[in-house]
């Protein structure tokens, strides 16, 4: 991975110029600083208000692609002009695009007993929080008591070796991710959009082992950025930190707005060399 910030002139003329632009971005560690739990997760003004203005943009297109459930990451960004991703790219909603993978439908009730199973053996307390998320669930264990540590990671090891044809699990910052085999995740759900949309160009920002997905789907096509340096990335680029996201959201803004001023000076050369 290289550094961002030091290489940037490399990516800022693909960036300016391509016809159609799609902005793929993490919400939790990306776009908003991890929290303790999901719920005291929150968007800065300052990160809604470039997202607002970048898909304002012509021939550019937002895609907040999470492993939240849909309706979670679109309430707490809260702007309706963009595309949003649920349950690591199951789910699809937009403008004029909605789109949901009919194999992971099929494992939801399976996603449920397993959860119901979960929040029974570490209730509230435990320091445990159990999402089921309907296409998929998350056990966060970042506040995890010390007392039960132990039979935690036992009850997670058992599980893991027992995972059938249906569902699997993987690691992410201080959770667990239970999800349907086969169904479609980040690197899918970015392929699927921009074709949809027909972009030329795709930037994908993540910082989480889901986002490799995606960062691998646009390995020698796309501009990959993790936040957060981090060896045996795909990504071909880092961030130093979540906050330098914001400045990532200005710079593509910024470089956005050039071409098209640039542009608008040369048909105006152009209109007045004919004139």
């Amino acid at each position: 991975m290289k550094p961002f910030w030091k290489n940037s002139d490399e990516v800022g003329n693909r960036i300016a110029s391509a016809p159609g632009l799609l902005v793929t971005l993490d919400f939790d560690g990306t776009l908003a600083a991890l929290a303790e739990t999901p719920g005291q997760a929150m968007l800065k003004p300052e990160f809604k208000k470039a997202l607002r203005a970048l898909a304002a943009l012509p021939g550019v297109s937002v895609f907040i692609l999470s492993g939240r459930a849909i309706e979670s990451v679109r309430k707490l960004v809260g702007l309706r002009n963009l595309y949003y991703g649920g349950n690591h790219g199951i789910e699809i909603k937009g403008p004029g695009f909605v789109w949901r993978d009919a194999c992971a439908a099929k494992a939801r009730n399976l996603v449920a007993r397993i959860s119901v199973d979960m929040q029974e053996r570490f209730p509230q307390g435990t320091g445990i929080l159990v999402e089921n998320k309907v296409f998929s669930a998350s056990v966060h264990y970042r506040s995890l008591k010390a007392s039960y540590r132990r039979g935690f990671f036992s009850r997670m090891k058992a599980l893991i070796s027992a995972q059938g044809k249906e569902l699997y699990w993987r690691n992410g910052h201080k959770v667990f991710e239970l999800l349907p085999k086969g169904a479609a995740h980040k690197g899918s759900a970015v392929d699927r959009l921009s074709k949809q949309l027909g972009c030329s160009l795709n930037v994908a920002v993540g910082d989480d082992l889901t986002d490799e997905d995606m960062f691998n789907a646009l390995a020698k096509k796309g501009i990959t950025i993790r936040v957060g340096r981090k060896t045996g990335s795909s990504a071909g680029y880092f961030l130093a930190r979540q906050d330098e996201v914001l400045r990532l959201l200005r710079f593509i803004i910024t470089a956005r707005r050039w071409d098209i001023k640039w542009k608008k000076e040369l048909r105006s050369l152009s209109n007045s060399a004919r004139g």
